[in-house]
């Protein structure tokens, strides 16, 4: 019996927190510069193609009361895939927590810390998320139901005040270049929905799991409006070209408001004080999930000490890559891994959830 339970808004929170991160930031630039003007289009069907993969792995968890993929992996592949499932999700969860953390400590310091290593920044970004993950997933859900609001609601605000100087017609004509970009740019959109698989494993804290398919929903809508809406906020303000050759367009187009008297220069700076904790929600639950994945599998009743243990690997792998260009190309290897990690958990699980049934076993 698990003793830590969340309620379903928690849970609907932790979904949000931990899909919601770097996409803020290099979404707009990716769709933009496949797909143009149809961005917006790309990030819906995205965000759908995503809900099922979710709602399919949430099924096949409610059959399974008070388990998650550790316990009933084993049952319905075998016990050494079951493992080695299992297996992949921690390497997956670990990597894409580094990149998390590395691209967030590249933003902050080229915005915030010019001057401060960055090895300083990734070590001090990652410290504060163990601080919370040491407490567990009570403590995890308690913060972002208490964070994320505020600083969803100051993102928003901001967003609003770009559209000052903006045009909307820059968002036509719609589906001008026809199907074909869409379709071929909704690989791109995939490392912006990551993280959703999370709830492989936290499905068992649930206090009425089964009521997470409204939960799933009611989390993938907010963020599919939220990715939208920058999409449209940032190709308003600078238009589909530009956005495709800006970084970080998102803050970009916050340079553009303007207050009477200047009496805030450098409003970009309020656009990181809403991300940064976007960056720091998601790497809470990944590493929280990479320590529990761990710790179960080593048959510990703790993920303290593991999560502790991680923080070396996840720094090591963060600061890796020598450049942006590299950093983009681990996010894009991220991207392809977990979206081809989902596909394989989802046939597999519920191929073997099929023949066990049929043979009697469950």
């Amino acid at each position: 019996m698990i003793k830590d339970k969340i309620t379903n808004i928690q849970m609907g929170f932790l979904l949000f927190s931990v899909m919601v991160g770097v996409g803020i930031l290099s979404l707009p630039q990716q769709v933009a510069n496949q797909a143009g003007v149809d961005g917006w289009i790309v990030i819906i069907l995205s965000g759908i193609l995503a809900a099922v993969s979710a709602l399919l792995m949430a099924k096949i968890g409610e059959r399974f009361p008070e388990k998650s993929l550790i316990e009933y992996g084993p049952v319905l592949i075998g016990k050494p895939m079951g493992i080695m499932l299992c297996l992949l999700f921690l390497i997956y969860f670990i990597v894409f927590a580094s990149t998390v953390t590395r691209i967030s400590a590249d933003v902050t310091k080229l915005y915030l810390l010019d001057d401060t290593p960055i090895e300083v920044v990734i070590l001090s970004t990652f410290l504060t998320s163990t601080l919370i993950v040491l407490h567990g997933i009570n403590a995890i859900a308690r913060f972002n139901q208490f964070i994320q609001p505020i600083i969803l609601f100051l993102l928003i605000l901001v967003l609003l005040l770009t559209f000052s100087g903006a045009d909307l017609g820059n968002n036509l004509p719609i589906l001008g270049d026809g199907i074909q970009p869409i379709i071929s740019s909704l690989p791109s959109t995939s490392f912006s929905f990551l993280g959703f698989e999370a709830i492989l494993f936290l499905l068992p804290f649930m206090k009425t799991p089964q009521k997470s398919t409204r939960v799933i929903l009611v989390a993938f809508s907010i963020v599919i409006f939220l990715y939208v809406f920058i999409v449209i906020a940032c190709v308003s303000v600078l238009g589909a070209k530009e956005v495709g050759y800006v970084n970080y367009p998102t803050l970009t187009i916050a340079k553009n408001i303007q207050f009477p008297g200047s009496f805030i220069e450098r409003v970009e700076s309020i656009m990181m004080i809403s991300w940064v904790p976007f960056a720091l929600t998601t790497m809470l639950l990944l590493h929280y999930c990479s320590s529990l994945i761990l710790a179960k599998l080593l048959g510990l009743k703790e993920h303290r000490v593991i999560s502790i243990l991680l923080i070396p690997v996840v720094y090591m792998l963060a600061v890796l890559p020598q450049n942006v260009l590299e950093v983009e190309q681990w996010s894009q290897g991220v991207g392809a891994f977990g979206a081809s990690l989902n596909l394989v958990t989802i046939a597999v699980l519920w191929l073997g959830y099929g023949v066990n049934k049929r043979r009697g076993r469950i």
